[in-house]
């Protein structure tokens, strides 16, 4: 997930340079997408950006963000992980991957600063919980700030 930094079509084009960086660069260790991204997108005015990779043999989820890109999943317990301060295209000081075990049928939902640092959907009916574009509506009209852009993206776990 990529954020441009600001509104309108700078922040666009940090975001899309972002993500055409890391798609170009997916098959590469997390630490080493985000220094080569970092360094790629220095022309632009910078992202927030969090990626979540999955490591379905091992069941478990990698996760690493830099500035306000949240991530968070839902199963048996509700795991919080961490992003680390610092722009994407202007540098950061330290990005450490959390790696945590994953199950069949966890929620993973990785979200921009438009919404708090912790969401809770628990309280959610199984229909919300099971159609996932529904669910990342609902997300979004719940807890939107409605002061900033929002972005949601939801995974559930195979």
């Amino acid at each position: 997930m990529a954020d441009g930094l600001g509104h309108g079509k700078h922040a666009q084009i940090a975001a899309k340079s972002a993500v055409s960086y890391v798609s170009a660069h997916v098959s590469k260790p997390l630490l080493d997408i985000f220094s080569g991204c970092d360094k790629a997108i220095h022309h632009t005015r910078g992202v927030a950006m969090g990626i979540c990779a999955i490591n379905k043999a091992e069941n478990t989820l990698s996760f690493g963000g830099i500035s306000n890109t949240r991530a968070m999943i839902f199963g048996k317990s509700i795991k919080n992980l961490s992003s680390h301060y610092g722009i994407i295209g202007a540098g950061y000081k330290t990005l450490t991957i959390e790696t945590v075990p994953i199950e069949t049928g966890d929620l993973v939902v990785m979200f921009t600063d438009g919404l708090p640092e912790t969401i809770n959907i628990t309280a959610y009916n199984q229909g919300i919980l099971q159609d996932l574009s529904i669910l990342a509506q609902q997300i979004l009209n719940d807890f939107s700030s409605g002061k900033d852009d929002a972005a949601v993206l939801v995974y559930k776990c195979p």
